[in-house]
């Protein structure tokens, strides 16, 4: 994991109760609607796109047998389905968390939502790819905090070297009931078989969401 210096986000303002991750009573009813109207847009975008590439199959076929033709046997007939069978997709959730007091830094433990093709893998708190390419990245923290900033940084480790790809930072309310914040972000990266990336957040105890519709990371293979 990085160290955590170079990513600290500012001096640390007064502290909450100390404790792990908090899971929000409640929010805003336009607050859950817009990031479950987001993620199911990309579900359906997704489903789209495949049930499209199903269908032009079928329409093929159906029109190879119609000329008299048997049952296709040769995978290769058809070289244009093979991008979108090596398109991998990968929506992770989290599901646990590590506080380090000596490096000051929490860690996230994912596991997969939504996923297709072997192109990734969640392995606990990273995530290792398999298969290089340009991939769309994102990632969100929902965070329930009363530290005057807070914020996550997304790393690659591979080819001998360590790198952030990139970090979003947020101001928190001082109030316990108002401090809530999400911070998101995303980008395109070209990522190498063996990589392994990974979401810090550059506080010890760091209190956030653990919802699926709170907090998430995910992977698009363009």
């Amino acid at each position: 994991m990085p160290a955590s210096s170079p990513f600290l986000l500012a001096p640390k303002g007064p502290q909450g109760d100390p404790g792990g991750p908090v899971r929000e009573p409640a929010l805003s009813v336009a607050l859950w609607l817009s990031w479950g109207a987001a993620l199911g847009a990309l579900a359906c975008a997704m489903a789209l796109l495949v049930q499209q590439t199903e269908l032009q199959s079928l329409r093929r076929e159906v029109s190879r047998l119609q000329r008299g033709g048997g049952p296709s046997q040769k995978a290769d007939e058809y070289p244009w389905q093979r991008p979108w069978e090596q398109r991998s997709v990968l929506h992770l959730v989290p599901i646990n968390i590590t506080s380090k007091e000596d490096s000051d830094v929490t860690e996230v433990m994912w596991q997969p939502a939504l996923q297709r093709g072997r192109g990734l893998e969640a392995q606990g708190y990273v995530v290792r790819v398999w298969d290089s390419g340009f991939y769309l990245l994102y990632s969100q923290v929902l965070f329930h905090d009363v530290t005057f900033t807070m914020g996550q940084v997304v790393s690659r480790e591979g080819q001998g070297r360590q790198e952030t790809l990139f970090r979003c930072v947020c101001s928190m309310p001082s109030d316990p009931d108002r401090a809530y914040n999400s911070c998101y972000s995303a980008g395109v990266f070209h990522l190498h078989q063996g990589d392994t990336l990974s979401v810090t957040i550059p506080r010890a105890r760091a209190k956030f969401s653990l919802s699926p519709h709170g907090t998430f990371l995910g992977f698009v293979k363009l």
